[in-house]
């Protein structure tokens, strides 16, 4: 039988923002990994454009009943992200919710995110996840990696 845990909501409080700000006023920067092992790609991009002690986020957001990363334990995903996300000296945030665009979005809302690298998508017809992505964060710059 699985175990269930409860969700844990961590939010920075309107201080904790405004503090961000002021010491890194071009704000963080977010890579959005998926669930294939080929993220590392995207995370190396994000540390190459990375500005001296900027903000940075590693997010994986799983749609809730689904598994992490195409692996059968979750916790062999857990950790291959944490190790993926250390090496560039970036902070892991794994969210699990229904709507994995809202969550996207709320995070980057909520860490001051002004610059977000994720993969293309093999829709290119103005209806892809970056498309849809991008017209919910109008003053992000993003960064599709080929």
């Amino acid at each position: 039988m699985a175990k269930k845990y409860t969700r844990a909501k961590v939010e920075a409080s309107h201080s904790t923002v405004e503090r961000m700000n002021d010491t890194f006023p071009d704000g963080a920067l977010m890579v959005c990994v998926t669930g294939q092992r080929s993220c590392e790609r995207l995370i190396e991009r994000a540390a190459a454009i990375r500005k001296p002690e900027q903000p940075f986020y590693v997010v994986h957001c799983v749609q809730t009943g689904r598994v992490f990363m195409n692996f059968v334990s979750d916790p062999q995903a857990i950790e291959f992200l944490f190790t993926c996300a250390s090496i560039v000296n970036a902070e892991l945030a794994i969210l699990r919710e229904d709507n994995v665009l809202d969550a996207l979005v709320g995070f980057a809302d909520q860490h001051n995110v002004k610059t977000i690298v994720l993969g293309a998508s093999p829709k290119q017809d103005g209806s892809s996840f970056a498309d849809r992505f991008s017209s919910r964060l109008e003053n992000v710059d993003f960064v599709v990696v080929d």
